[in-house]
């Protein structure tokens, strides 16, 4: 072999790990099983999905709140969702179809990196931590404050050894408006 050939070779080796296949996803399997695959796969939530999109409303509202920060959007009306993932440099982009997380099923992926928004720059903290602070700013309109203290909790024990997002928790301890009373 000579030498172009031999580069020729290790280009095309650099390209195929470049695009690494998920683990052996199927259209029409469980979202829940299939999440399952990647992450034995290696695959992780890309922590800044949902980042270009605003606020969490409706089903990526109850996605991000049961765990599943990877949430890139849902759609309204038509009942689809999309979530993003990385393995190392890779993307994944995962499509479901589904109203109701159980019942979720692929619907297709791509080796798609997620969309980037104008406002990103702002958004620095993972997914679950910005919807967080979303839902303790309006706990008290809907009465599920003691449903957003528990999912602090959950998340100061994830997040214990990050010290900028766990300054960011500890910001969010109290509502917006409520006040503790001075420690005697």
């Amino acid at each position: 072999m000579n030498n172009v050939t031999v580069a020729i070779a290790m280009l095309i080796g650099c390209a195929a790990l470049a695009r690494a296949e998920p683990a052996a996803l199927n259209v029409g399997e469980p979202f829940i099983k299939a999440r399952a695959k990647l992450y034995a796969d290696g695959w992780r939530a890309d922590s800044l999905a949902h980042a270009a999109t605003g606020e969490y409303m409706g089903l990526d509202r109850q996605l991000v709140q049961s765990g599943f920060s990877e949430v890139d959007y849902c759609s309204v009306g038509k009942s689809f969702c999309v979530f993003q993932y990385t393995k190392g440099a890779t993307c994944l982009r995962l499509h479901t179809k589904g109203e109701q997380i159980r019942s979720m099923r692929v619907e297709r992926w791509s080796s798609d990196c997620r969309e980037r928004g104008q406002s990103e720059k702002a958004n620095i903290l993972p997914a679950d931590v910005r919807y967080l602070g979303q839902w303790r700013s309006d706990c008290e309109n809907f009465g599920q404050c003691k449903g957003a203290d528990g999912f602090l909790a959950r998340l100061k024990k994830k997040y214990a050894r990050d010290p900028v997002v766990m300054k960011v928790l500890t910001s969010y301890a109290n509502p917006v408006g409520v006040r503790q009373s001075p420690k005697k």
